[in-house]
């Protein structure tokens, strides 16, 4: 059984997921699932509890939205951060007062989610276990 933490990454758009990709190789405790389709976000969101789920707040056929509240449902303690365009930042936010972790502002603020998933990992007690210590 693998001691890696789950986190889902769903988003559509190519350049937003070649940068989230980059952030992402930084943290090895994560197995990464990704996904640019709605129904299947849903059906997936359904059936596995994630740590952290990482979702525009738009894509085609759902909202972020959806899938926050989807996966919080699963999992309470999941961390959900919302990747948003300016356009979009007051329901983003108004997402975060409902459950969600943060958000962050593409494409300016994309490189705010190493550091907002840095904190994830120490404040949810999802970092990498150090050599010789067990996490409880």
């Amino acid at each position: 059984m693998s001691d890696k933490k789950q986190l889902l990454f769903i988003e559509d758009e190519g350049y937003v997921i070649e940068r989230v990709d980059a952030i992402l190789a930084a943290f090895p405790q994560f197995e990464v699932t990704r996904l640019a389709d709605a129904e299947k976000a849903r059906a997936l969101l359904d059936e596995t509890p994630f740590d952290v789920v990482i979702t525009d707040i738009y894509l085609r056929g759902a909202s972020g939205v959806e899938f926050s509240f989807k996966a919080l449902q699963k999992n309470p303690d999941a961390c959900v951060i919302l990747i948003t365009g300016l356009d979009n930042a007051d329901m983003a936010a108004k997402a975060v007062r409902e459950g969600a972790f943060d958000f962050v502002v593409r494409p300016p603020g994309l490189e705010r989610l190493e550091n907002i998933l840095k904190m994830v990992t120490l404040v949810r007690g999802l970092a990498l276990p150090e050599s010789g210590v067990k996490q409880a």
